[in-house]
């Protein structure tokens, strides 16, 4: 990168290791996530019924990288120490870090297990990860099947565990995020200055779920979530409510937000009918109590950022799910060169958006 500016990881993963999570599991949970012939599915739920862990033709050839993967170290991939040697060999400041198994929260149906995995989860992600180095922030969980629950779990893991924040799941709640059901959630999370991430993972309650081709899920899976929530809390009014809450989308990329700006700034043209949404979406981009995380050479964003402007974009890894090694540097490189934004825009992006919105 020419220019001399600071990287900062809005969005990487962690992965689970259930051995190494046991131990923080509950007795009789711990007893199930080791027992060979009794866990038949794991600590998490499953995520849905068309995330494979290779891709495969439809004639059954595997479709393999353009190239052979590059890991950032010799450690489990996902691991703390993984971690530590990709923020020193990609040169990242530092890094949020979100689950991969995890993602699969809000489809718990028993809001007691949901409570029990989520807590154990959190030590285990503040003792293997936040520990290995201050520069991992992994975000927790919360069991948003229970309300009361997760406020006291979300309060428990910034102020003893602290880590930055929790991680809502986009899909598999019985109730859309904007629901007053949620809002005591919120409000502690205003009241502690800690972070709400929301991210896309699933393909189930899109109207995508009889789809048979996994790309076609792919294409939608992550942005149509986040879509579909960052609408329902600014119609209910979750951010006018609650000025000093601070919510992430990720895993999206960029270009979603320009539906929902066509849209909205439509509908404000032609109709009066009062509403929870009080600001254009313009002021609350621009208002610090939004981060869309993003790749940084997607080609659309400059466009993005000419019509809602550059302050609630944040670089994203996603190390070590598809991007390895090699791609993360070659993003982090090609948006630092390209020639279609300023460098201010560019430090934005790349790494002031982030460190401002997380207050690290």
């Amino acid at each position: 990168m020419s220019e001399n500016i600071m990287v900062f990881d809005c969005d990487g993963h962690i992965i689970e290791s259930i051995p190494e999570m046991a131990p923080f599991l509950d007795e009789a949970d711990r007893e199930i996530a080791l027992h060979p012939s009794r866990n038949r599915q794991g600590v998490f739920a499953g995520l849905d019924a068309i995330h494979y862990p290779r891709n495969v033709g439809r004639t059954g050839e595997v479709i393999e990288p353009s190239r052979p993967r590059v890991d950032a170290s010799s450690h489990r991939r996902g691991s703390g120490e993984d971690w530590l040697e990709f923020l020193n060999q990609a040169g990242i400041a530092q890094a949020v870090l979100f689950p991969s198994e995890g993602l699969s929260a809000g489809f718990f149906q028993q809001a007691d297990y949901a409570a029990r995995v989520c807590r154990a989860f959190n030590d285990y992600v503040s003792e293997r990860y936040r520990k290995v180095d201050p520069r991992l922030h992994p975000v927790g969980l919360i069991a948003m099947q229970d309300v009361k629950a997760a406020v006291k779990e979300l309060r428990r893991l910034v102020l003893d565990l602290k880590l930055p924040g929790a991680m809502l799941p986009s899909r598999g709640l019985p109730l859309h995020l904007g629901h007053d059901y949620y809002w005591p959630v919120y409000e502690e999370a205003a009241n502690l200055g800690c972070v709400l991430g929301i991210h896309g993972g699933s393909s189930l309650g899109l109207g995508a779920d009889t789809f048979t081709d996994p790309w076609a899920a792919r294409t939608l899976r992550h942005p149509v979530p986040l879509a579909l929530e960052f609408v329902s809390l600014v119609y209910h009014g979750v951010f006018d409510r609650y000025r000093d809450l601070r919510m992430g989308f990720f895993e999206g990329g960029c270009a979603w937000i320009l539906l929902l700006k066509d849209r909205m700034d439509r509908d404000e043209s032609i109709y009066t009918t009062p509403t929870g949404k009080q600001r254009s979406l313009n002021d609350y981009l621009s208002s610090g109590q939004i981060l869309i995380g993003c790749e940084g050479n997607e080609w659309i964003l400059p466009y993005v950022i000419k019509q809602v402007g550059a302050g609630c974009f944040a670089y994203a890894s996603d190390y070590p799910h598809e991007v390895d090694l090699v791609a993360a540097k070659q993003m982090i490189h090609e948006t630092g060169e390209r020639a279609d934004m300023t460098r201010a825009e560019k430090a934005a992006v790349l790494g002031e958006n982030a460190r401002r919105f997380f207050r690290m």
